[in-house]
């Protein structure tokens, strides 16, 4: 311590003295002073021992230091000193020499640093590894985006070996079994493991947005042809066609060292097999190395996070490794995408283990302009170009410094290069291995930006020279213009200096593709870019007109050229609204064409276009698509294909229309080819539209314009009009109007009022050309044109005051136009409002209700109030005329209806409510206590309305606990009843109900019983599950078992028609039946439920009618020559009637059914039922027309169509006229039907749907007819009673509205109800209408819901009976056509020329038939014809045509029966006897001669004389003695009779 104080305490100066006597050195300048002076200079030993110093360590290091500096400092001075003077002493080559070695000096320090290149074409050379993403994936390509804003494509053989082994076994099966296609003899396992291992689609395996390390396998000069070829030119694919590269593993990794493989290394490997816990993966490695190396991964990996559970032999999975196991030999691989970003690679030994895709840690080594040098895994060098770095508009050089990490993943290896260099990315979206995104969004850039977005302004950030700039948009996006869009104009230099494109300006920009990997979207700066007006196929309309150049005609079509790639194309048919002969004069190459968009095709990016004048200056609507497509819709189109039933049109968008014959033109057309030809545009109007099918019907008749219907259409309803009378009918007026010269409809009964006369002395003083005043417009067709007027109510003032107006009187006053304004008002009623009406009447349906705005509503009784002990009588107890706040619950503005409430909880709400509101099934549970109204009373039981859309239904087992007989004398409408729920199907929206006060003990518990439970023969309780036409489905109650009972086990009546019984049965419904068959191999069961199987439930009345038949037999075998001559008079027709059953049977019969339902021998039923008369039923109408006799008359009509249904006995009488020789009695609308013997086999019962109208009286008003409506909604006897009420008033729409709803009310299962609506219908239009496309639209419908030939049938009648018998020739054609199969087809066609005198046309039809029908037709069908010739033709054609058939047939002796009834219709006794004589010379039973003499007796009587008769009774008795048999004989010639009858 001593020696350091005595060193600091030194003089300065001292210390100063000896440095230069040491130094022995002189200096002008001034020497700083030390900072310390050492202490120890007189303690200091000249020669230490040792050569030592004895200063410590520290002061030597102090000491160094500062001679160090002193040094420094000595030197600078003096340089500063002498540098001017040497500088002026230095020469100019001096000066030169000195540059020259700061030059070379400046190269030495760039030659250390790598310059940074971006990626181009030039620069790819096959071997190189590059990043791509997936950015299209086509059938057999997939397009990869490549840094640098390049595109490749990727065959479908270079995904992975085992993707291609996969499609090479297909193709060789595929080549097999077209070796082999007709051997049928190949196994089901074959074809399934085929199936298994077909091989999968690309885009089962890829997605747009993965990224995978591929290697260049082939540069093309200009495009692969193999890839170009297969696909539309774009501008993706046109890109992508120069670089083929491949994605196999085994490719790409084959450099990779296996001892770079570790936990957390990074790579791609193809799925290869699937294991029983994972999957086998082959991963690229060095094959030097990789020998026996394998990958796996699990399937709880799998599963875990790969969203499909599954993965696909062939697939390429980016995966990580996890662990090695066997001694490396195996490679557990991650799928763990967080691990898939992070992991990174740190040291590898080789450098091949670096692939594209890696994520490394680089060191920056330099920071250049152009981007940044870095050193990846210390040892190989790297580069990372400016559109590659984050920057944003932040200088590189500011942002990075050199010595400082960078995370950045691999995108290429640079080939040229020895060592190889790498290049890198530091972008966000490459580093995470995402898409990039615009910021707030999720969608991927290249969905979130399309293409040919116009940018206003895009800035200029960063210039990449010679290559393009980096643009920053105003929504946040960074974009790149390439060199080559900079300008229209070529730019030869880009550089930082190029002052128009330096960063900081500002441009017009639009977006023209895409660069996902680098995060860019690409722009164009060109002004012929920015002033196109579209840059792909989606951004055009159809129906667009454009304007192309003609770029070249091919044989097939014509190229236009639009805009950019876009090229459109014009097929021959649109070259012009005429053929032209030689296109190649018109359309020159670089002429210019006026075009407009006819269909687009964006998967073949091309336009399809027309340059048809009237196409393109078209001024109708042109639809989009085919959902755009209207019913009214006037549209052009183009006539694609003619046939004979109609033209195909080909519309706007590509949408096929369907043009019927009939909606070809105005005028009748025969052939269309005479008014169209392929190729000519035509206006179509939209008629029908089927969307499941995709189908349009249109019609060029109602597109061409109509002046009467223009008019019509400026005319409003409710405008005020005059006109003068032009003709006078009998109900109706014809005014011409004025100012349009429109024809208008003026009713008598208005006018009549109006003068105050009646109209049988209005139509005597009116006259043609009279002038009427005051007209308004009530109602107009637009379609038709027809337009109705009536007088405009006047308001002539009253001579009584003002005050004393009754309400009837300030009505017509408000309403002095004649319209009614609810039309305006309903439309103000919203749904929760709560209004101030009147009570107006109460009916069944509910109390009507006066708004204050001329609307009226409905509240239905259970909405009336809360506690339904108020109601009275069913209905609100509320008074008429009573004031009272209701609450809007519905509004239907098609119908017209309001629905209201009155509930004191709606309008208030609070309070006790007793009885809860219901709008739908779901507030109902079994076991429920509810109360309700009764809504109807059937034959089955009673519904209840328990809501105002719910109603529940009561068995007639659920609504007495005993026995009540009469129970629906116990129930009326509007009944106030309590039950409890017992079911309640929500899909069906069905309610089951029960008034039982213990319902519990009516329910059977039966355990559930198997099939081994029962055995054949066995009776049980089942329940109908499902009803087809084959038979029904039963399900045995208490038990799972369920079967079928086929429809011949349904009735023991072999002529019953078994369809219209299974009509009958209904899903749930209980029915008895006997166990026929069990197979408890295939698990099956067979019922029957036929009336003999239970014959101890039947077995009085089957006894009963046993006896009765016996008897009857006994007492015909008795007397086998008395006959009645009712009986005589009308055998004919009841054999003719058998027939037609006959042919019922064999319509609807199945085939396996034919021949044991088709029988031609009815001789035997005949026999029994000799004493019964049948009259054919024509329709349901009949019957119940004679039940109201005593009603008034219908509306009376030119048609024979019967509004009040009274005549429909005479018109069947008439039709089966031509069977039946008893003329006179066929007039009569009473059908007298006498007691039959037999059990009524072939008997049909009609069930009287109007049997609870009330007392079966008509009703005279609406209110009763709804009434009646209500309790027979399916009585189409009641709605057309309903339609003629309406037409009486004129009121022909009300009719029509009628027989529209009668269609929706009427159950769907009363076929010919609903059928006798239609023709209701069908008659309006026919007598009220007059117009043939309204008819043919009505027929159509009608024809579409109904048997097609039931309908037409009628129609022709209706026709007939409406004197259109223009039609009715037209319509018989197509009955024949179309129902070519039916006997009745061909003879009604006959006798509708027979009735016409056209003899020629009818006997021509008879060869077509038989050639048209059947074999077993054929006899049925020439005996109605020979009918038909004797009753309106010539009788010895008829002899003709029943000679040919009794010579042909002579044991069927029915035939020999009608040809003796004809001959005795015409008076012929000789030819009676004759026939009778050679009918006897056969071999003949007892029971056929029988049937013979009493004929012939008969008609003795009727037309012969005494002595014929005797000799008729003596032959009988001679054929008796001569041919007397035991029984048992007899029943062996019968037998024999039978068979030969059978084989005929």
């Amino acid at each position: 311590m001593a020696i350091q104080n005595k060193k600091r305490n030194q003089p300065d100066g001292e210390s100063s003295n000896i440095k230069k006597a040491k130094t022995g050195e002189s200096s002008s300048a001034p020497r700083p002073a030390p900072s310390f002076t050492s202490a120890l200079k007189d303690e200091e030993t000249d020669f230490p021992r040792g050569g030592g110093s004895s200063l410590t360590p520290l002061e030597l290091k102090q000491t160094r230091a500062e001679g160090r500096r002193e040094a420094e400092e000595e030197a600078r001075a003096e340089a500063a000193a002498k540098g001017n003077q040497r500088k002026k002493q230095m020469s100019d080559r001096q000066i030169k020499r000195l540059k020259k070695n700061e030059v070379k000096k400046k190269e030495k320090n760039d030659e250390e640093t790598i310059r940074v290149e971006v990626l181009n074409y030039k620069r790819l050379v096959p071997g190189t590894h590059v990043l791509g993403r997936v950015h299209t994936v086509l059938p057999l390509h997939l397009i990869l985006s490549l840094p640098n804003n390049l595109l490749a494509h990727v065959p479908i053989t270079e995904i992975s070996n085992t993707l291609t082994n996969l499609l090479t076994a297909e193709e060789e099966a595929m080549a097999i079994d077209s070796d082999n296609e007709n051997d049928e003899n190949d196994d089901d396992e074959e074809e399934k493991s085929e199936s298994d291992n077909s091989a999968p689609d690309l885009s089962e395996l890829f997605f747009p947005g993965q990224y995978f390390p591929v290697k260049v396998t082939n540069l093309y000069p200009t495009a692969s042809q193999s890839f170009i070829s297969q696909y539309p030119i774009t501008e993706t694919t046109r890109l992508a066609a120069r670089l083929e590269v491949t994605l196999i593993p085994e490719k790409v990794g084959s450099e990779i060292s296996k001892k770079d493989i570790e936990k957390g290394y990074f790579l791609v490997g193809e799925v290869k097999s699937e294991e029983d816990k994972g999957y086998t993966v082959g991963i690229g490695l060095n094959p030097d190395e990789s020998s026996g190396v394998e990958a796996w991964i699990s399937k709880d990996e799998v599963e875990k996070y790969i969203p499909s559970k599954s993965l696909i032999p062939g697939q390429l999975l980016p995966a990580t490794v996890s662990s090695l196991t066997a001694g490396g030999r195996v490679v557990q691989l991650s799928l763990d995408p967080l691990e898939l970003t992070r992991s990174t690679v740190s040291e590898v030994s080789t450098v091949g283990s670096l692939t594209p895709g890696h994520l490394i840690t680089a060191l920056i080594t330099a920071v250049v302009p152009s981007g940044l040098n870095v050193k990846v895994c210390g040892f190989y060098d790297g580069t990372i170009d400016l559109a590659h770095l984050p920057l944003g508009e932040d200088d590189v050089e500011d942002k990075y410094k050199i010595g400082k990490k960078v995370r950045a993943r691999i995108i290429y290896d640079n080939q040229s290069t020895t060592p190889a260099t790498f290049a890198l990315s530091a972008l966000p979206h490459v580093v995470g291995l995402t898409s990039p995104t615009k910021e707030g969004e999720q969608a991927p850039l290249e969905h979130a930006i399309p293409i040919g977005k116009l940018y206003q302004s895009v800035k200029v950030v960063r210039v990449m020279p010679d290559w393009g700039v980096i643009c920053r948009t105003n929504d946040g996006l960074d974009g790149f213009c390439h060199i080559s869009h900079l300008s229209d104009e070529r730019v030869a230099v880009l550089s930082n200096g190029t002052g128009q494109y330096k960063a900081g300006t500002l441009h017009r920009a639009r977006v023209i593709g895409h660069s996902p990997l680098d995060g860019v979207v690409l722009l164009s700066f060109e002004q012929k870019v920015l002033d196109q007006t579209f840059m792909q196929v989606g951004e055009l309309k159809i129906g667009q007109i454009l304007k192309g150049t003609v770029h070249r005609l091919a044989e097939r079509m014509l190229f236009i050229s639009l805009s950019g790639s876009v090229d459109g194309i014009v097929f021959p048919n649109h070259y012009a609204d005429i053929k032209l002969k030689h296109p190649e004069k018109r359309f020159k190459v670089g002429s210019s064409v006026k075009a407009r968009v006819f269909s687009i095709e964006p998967a073949r990016n091309r336009v399809v276009l027309t340059l048809k004048k009237s196409l393109v200056e078209s001024a109708d609507d042109i639809p989009q698509g085919f959902s755009d497509v209207q019913v009214g819709q006037v549209t052009p189109g183009v006539i694609v294909k003619i046939m004979d039933k109609g033209c195909i049109v080909d519309l706007f968008g590509g949408i096929k229309a369907f043009m019927p014959l009939s909606e070809s033109s105005q005028t009748f057309i025969k052939n269309l080819n005479d008014l169209f030809y392929i190729g000519k545009s035509v206006n179509v109007r939209v008629l029908d539209i089927q969307p499941e099918n995709e189908r349009i019907v249109v019609s060029a008749k109602q597109a061409a314009p109509n002046p009467v219907i223009s008019a019509a259409e400026k005319l409003q309803v409710g405008d005020g009009v005059s006109g003068s009378v032009s003709a006078i009918h009998e109900e109706q007026v014809v005014v011409k109007l004025d100012a349009s010269g429109l024809t208008s409809l003026l009713s008598l009964s208005n006018l009549s009022n109006q003068r105050h006369m009646g109209i049988d002395e209005l139509r005597s003083t009116l006259k043609v050309n009279d002038k009427i005043e005051d007209l308004v417009v009530v109602s107009k067709n637009p379609v038709s044109g027809l337009i109705i007027v009536n007088i405009k109510k006047s308001n002539t003032p009253s001579t009584t005051s003002t005050k004393a107006k009754t309400k009837k009187e300030k009505k017509e006053e408000a309403s002095a136009s004649g319209i009614s304004k609810n039309v305006k008002a309903i439309d103000e009623i919203e749904v929760g409002q709560v209004l101030v009406g009147n009570i107006i009447e109460h009916t069944e349906r509910g109390t009507m209700v006066q708004l204050p705005n001329r609307s009226r509503g409905r509240i239905h009784p259970l909405d009336s109030v809360d506690d339904l002990s108020n109601l009275v009588d069913g209905h609100s107890p509320f008074k008429v005329d009573q004031e009272l706040k209701v609450y809007v619950l519905a509004v239907n503005k098609q119908k017209r209806i309001i629905d209201l409430s009155s509930r004191p909880s709606r309008i208030s709400p609070g309070g006790n409510v007793v009885d809860e509101e219901l709008s739908d099934v779901k507030g109902l549970k079994e076991g429920q206590s509810i109360r309700g109204l009764v809504k109807n009373v059937a034959s089955h039981g009673v519904f209840v309305s328990l809501g105002r859309d719910v109603t529940a239904r009561v068995m007639i087992k659920e609504l007495f606990d005993e026995f009540v007989k009469n129970w629906e004398s116990r129930f009326e409408v509007n009944q106030l009843v309590t039950g409890k729920i017992i079911s309640v199907d929500e899909k069906r929206n069905s309610v089951e109900m029960t008034f039982r006060r213990n319902p519990a003990k009516s329910a059977k518990k039966v355990a559930k019983l198997g099939l081994s439970d029962f055995e054949e023969g066995q009776k049980v309780v089942a329940e109908v599950k499902k009803v087809e036409a084959y038979g029904i489905f039963l399900r045995i109650e208490g038990s799972d078992v369920s079967g079928l009972c086929h429809k011949s086990e349904i009735s023991d009546n072999k002529k019953q028609d078994v369809s219209q019984a299974l009509k009958a049965f209904r899903e749930g419904d209980q029915v008895k039946a006997k166990i026929l068959s069990i197979d408890t191999e295939k698990k099956k069961i067979n019922f029957g439920i036929k009336a003999s199987y239970f014959g101890e439930e039947f077995g009085e009345q089957a006894e009963d009618e046993e006896e009765e038949e016996d008897d009857d037999e006994e007492e015909d075998d008795d007397e086998i020559l008395i006959g009645e001559e009712d009986d005589e008079e009308n055998e004919d027709v009841i054999m003719m009637n058998n027939d037609e059953e006959e042919d019922e049977e064999e319509e609807e019969a199945e085939d396996d059914e034919e021949e044991e339902e088709g029988e031609d021998d009815e001789v035997e039923e005949e026999d029994e039922d000799e004493d019964e008369v049948e009259i054919p039923i024509v329709s349901s109408t009949t019957k119940k027309a004679n039940k109201s006799n005593n009603a008034g008359s219908g509306l009376a009509v030119s048609s024979g169509f019967d509004w009040t249904g009274e005549g429909g006995n005479a018109e069947a009488s008439d039709d089966e006229d031509s069977e039946s020789d008893d003329e006179t009695k066929d007039q009569s609308n009473e059908a007298v039907i006498s007691k039959s013997k037999s059990k009524g086999k072939g008997k049909s019962k009609l069930e009287d749907l109007t049997s609870t109208a009330p007392d079966n009286v008509r009703p005279e008003s609406i209110s009763e007819f709804e009434r009646a409506l209500l309790s027979s909604p399916n009585s189409s006897y009641l709605w057309i009673q309903f339609m003629s009420f309406h037409l009486q008033l004129h009121e022909i729409e009300k009719a029509k509205k009628i027989g529209k709803l009668a269609l929706e009310k009427i159950n769907y299962r009363e076929e010919e109800e609903k059928l006798n609506i239609w023709m209701a219908l069908i008659n309006i239009e026919l007598n009220f209408s007059g117009n043939n496309d309204s008819i043919d639209k009505i027929f159509k419908e009608a024809s579409q819901y109904n048997d097609s030939r039931s309908v037409h049938l009628r129609f022709v009648e209706a026709l007939q009976a409406s004197g259109k018998d223009d039609l009715v020739e037209d319509v018989f054609k197509k009955i024949v056509k179309k129902f070519s199969a039916y006997p009745d087809s061909w003879t009604r066609f006959a006798e509708y020329y027979l009735k016409k005198g056209d003899v020629e046309s009818a006997r021509s039809i008879l060869p077509r038939a038989i050639k048209s029908l059947d074999k077993s037709k054929h006899v049925e069908t020439i005996e109605k014809m020979s009918l038909l010739e004797f009753k309106y033709g010539d009788h010895e054609r008829g002899k003709t045509l029943f000679e040919g058939l009794v010579d042909r047939f002579p044991k069927r002796l029915n035939l020999w029966g009608v040809y003796i009834d004809q001959l005795a219709k015409i008076n012929d006794i000789q030819g009676v006897r004759g026939l009778v004589d050679r009918a006897l010379n056969q071999k003949l039973t007892s029971k056929k001669a029988k049937f013979l003499f009493k004929k012939l007796l008969t008609i003795e009587q009727r037309i012969g004389d005494e002595k014929g008769q005797e000799k008729a009774k003596e032959r009988a008795k001679a054929w008796v003695m001569a041919n007397a048999k035991p029984e048992s004989d007899i029943e062996e010639d019968e037998e024999e009779e039978e068979s030969e009858e059978d084989e005929e």
